[in-house]
């Protein structure tokens, strides 16, 4: 039993990839968060900035269209320099975008947000191009599949930790007066911090090196043109467009729904927290926003993840 557990992370030769392995899973957790913490953005620009829904869904647009802008270039640069090398410019273009949210913030208004949300789409594009590839590296090709699923439940804890932390730091600050934005530098400003340890991290630890192998086919034929002739692959793309379409678009505005709907939210949703010792005083919803939060982290995220 004890051989099945260490040969997940252990070369055939005996070589260990656990830190490896270790800070490959933690992308899966920072960007699982940073998509976490978004559905959170989106009601509260809605509150200090008196933004519509259709305007306030410009979050999600601004994340999204950088994954549309960088996902080619992302490619490139890993082809070009390497995967390693092309997961310390997605930390350190994450870590950017988190920061800008400082300068974002003392100019008070939306459109610095939205910059910054899609440089940190950049970065996240070159992360999520790296991070899957190399998680089956770690090891035996046997195993491969399994250390890919670990990594991946770590995605499905970053998106309950985002509503859950950031309804916690956004929600429950005062969203009027003169310091109405400064609730998005706590968050921001640690998760940049983090994202850059990590780039370091990654800095002083030696990971194998992803080299693909090119057919003659390939050799012969452009990749794109050779996936465009197998139907399945466009039919693929297509759901996957509207899975994550409707996916984002219920998490979105899941907040906007049960404050509206649920207007007494906050009342059940504390008493739950009564009874759940430091936990539920350190997560006690002040404001309907806040509960709604903690149902979309744990009793959306939460179960999706299960499912999955």
């Amino acid at each position: 039993m004890e051989k099945n557990k260490t040969s997940l992370i252990k070369s055939p030769d005996g070589t260990s990839y656990l830190i490896p392995f270790v800070l490959i899973t933690s992308l899966f957790l920072l960007w699982g968060f940073a998509h976490g913490l978004l559905d959170v953005l989106n009601k509260h620009f809605q509150n200090i900035l008196h933004v519509s829904k259709a305007q306030s869904g410009l979050v999600q647009f601004s994340l999204y269209i950088g994954y549309f802008i960088m996902a080619v270039p992302a490619g490139l640069i890993m082809k070009r320099f390497g995967y390693k090398r092309g997961i310390i410019f997605g930390l350190l273009l994450f870590a950017t975008g988190a920061f800008l949210f400082y300068p974002a913030v003392k100019f008070e208004s939306y459109w610095p947000f939205l910059m910054a949300l899609f440089v940190i789409a950049c970065g996240l594009t070159c992360l999520e191009t790296a991070a899957n590839p190399y998680s089956t590296v770690l090891g035996p090709k046997e195993t491969a599949s399994q250390r890919i699923n670990f990594s991946q439940s770590f995605n499905g804890l970053g998106w309950i930790l985002g509503p859950l932390i950031g309804g916690l730091l956004i929600f429950g600050a005062n969203e009027t007066g003169a310091g109405k934005f400064d609730s998005l530098l706590t968050p921001y400003m640690l998760i940049g911090t983090i994202v850059l340890v990590v780039a370091v991290a990654f800095i002083f630890t030696k990971l194998p090196e992803i080299k693909e192998e090119v057919t003659q086919e390939q050799e012969e034929n452009p990749p794109m043109r050779l996936l465009l002739k197998h139907p399945f692959f466009i039919l693929a793309v297509v759901a996957q467009f509207a899975y994550v379409a409707g996916q984002t678009g219920v998490n979105s505005f899941f907040i906007n729904y049960v404050t509206e709907e649920l207007p007494n939210v906050q009342k059940p949703i504390t008493g739950i927290m009564e009874h759940l010792g430091a936990f539920g005083e350190v997560f006690m919803p002040r404001n309907p926003e806040q509960a709604a939060s903690l149902i979309l982290a744990f009793g959306g995220m939460g179960l999706f993840g299960w499912g999955v």
